[in-house]
């Protein structure tokens, strides 16, 4: 007997076969939407149920709206039918994410410096090591809470730096929500003026405003107040270099919206910094007490 979760599940495949029908999915949109019900399912599988059989059903929903009569596609059917008998071998490996953070936690918590290693190499290269484990939608949102949760600032740099093909949260994945949610947990971070992973964070986000992928997002969320010399020398020398990289005006027509518009907000960081060194600061960080004070 099938448990209500498997049934769940055909319902929903069920379901996108409808909006194809009704026009309100493409063969693309179809596609992505059935493969996120499927890792959806996988998450929490029930072992009375016939994931094949899931499979099978999958695809015979996808030949179903790829027949002559809607999407005349012949290839899609056989491409999902590829793809997610893929992730069930991938599955038999025996990985598992939620085991995975379960014992990194564990070493964690424990201050094991070593998992703190092994936490930047998941996020740098677990993209690409471990594909079915976060392929799915939010796949990746745990264990980028855990780095934040543990102030291990190398691996959210990690999962965010452009020289590594494997991060987790490149600027495509969940649909292009890993990316800014990696960068709002650094920048949050890097407004700690006490803890060592404050300055940590700065650094990180002023090194990902040399990356044309990241400049913009990294400019946006520094902590410019709390820059120290270095910090805004270094950022003074990335901003330089993007500088160099547009060329002379005459051919900035040639130059992306973008491009000229990450110029603008590395301008307007670099700047600020600047200002707040002439800005009286406090002696002392604000405790609990002193907030309550009227």
């Amino acid at each position: 007997m099938a448990s209500p979760r498997y049934n769940e599940t055909l319902e929903l495949v069920d379901a996108l076969g409808q909006q194809c029908r009704d026009r309100e999915l493409d063969a693309e949109q179809f596609a992505t939407e059935l493969t996120d019900v499927f890792y959806g399912y996988l998450a929490d599988e029930d072992p009375r149920d016939d994931v094949v059989g899931l499979v099978d059903y999958c695809v015979d929903v996808a030949r179903d709206v790829c027949d002559l009569t809607l999407f005349a596609d012949r290839v899609l059917p056989n491409r999902i039918d590829y793809q997610l008998r893929w992730i069930l071998d991938q599955q038999a490996d025996g990985e598992d994410l939620t085991q995975i953070l379960r014992r990194l936690r564990a070493r964690l918590e424990e201050n094991d410096e070593l998992a703190k290693i092994d936490l930047v190499d998941l996020c740098q290269n677990g993209y690409e090591a471990h594909q079915a484990l976060f392929s799915a939608v939010d796949s990746e949102r745990e264990v980028l809470s855990l780095a934040y949760e543990f102030k291990v600032v190398p691996a959210l740099d990690a999962a965010v730096r452009p020289s590594s093909n494997g991060r987790l949260a490149n600027s495509e994945k969940s649909r292009g929500q890993a990316l800014p949610r990696a960068m709002d947990f650094l920048a949050h971070l890097a407004n700690d003026p006490v803890h060592s992973s404050g300055a940590q964070a700065r650094d990180s986000l002023i090194a990902l405003c040399a990356y044309s992928e990241t400049a913009g997002l990294a400019g946006l969320r520094l902590p410019v107040h709390l820059l120290n010399p270095e910090q805004r020398e270094y950022l003074h020398e990335v901003y330089v270099n993007h500088e160099e990289a547009i060329g002379p005006e005459l051919v900035r027509i040639f130059i992306s919206d973008q491009q000229l518009r990450d110029r603008e907000i590395l301008r307007s960081a670099l700047w600020q910094a600047n200002d707040a060194q002439y800005v009286p600061q406090t002696s002392h960080v604000a405790s609990a007490e002193d907030l309550d004070q009227p």
